[in-house]
């Protein structure tokens, strides 16, 4: 087994209107028109957060 380093996946908080804060327990989720979108929870403030993209 191969231990993979986590990297920080970071997006938009709507909430606080701040970039870049760090989203715990991201999942890689599809959108309806296929494109690939990461959802999880803002590490600050413990809303809903969201990032259209791949995980890396």
């Amino acid at each position: 087994m191969v231990a993979r380093e986590l990297a920080v996946v970071t997006g938009y908080c709507v909430y606080e209107k701040k970039k870049n804060r760090e989203i715990k327990n991201p999942k890689q989720i599809k959108l309806k028109n296929g494109r690939p979108a990461i959802k999880g929870t803002c590490a600050s403030c413990g809303k809903a957060i969201f990032r259209i993209g791949k995980l890396k």
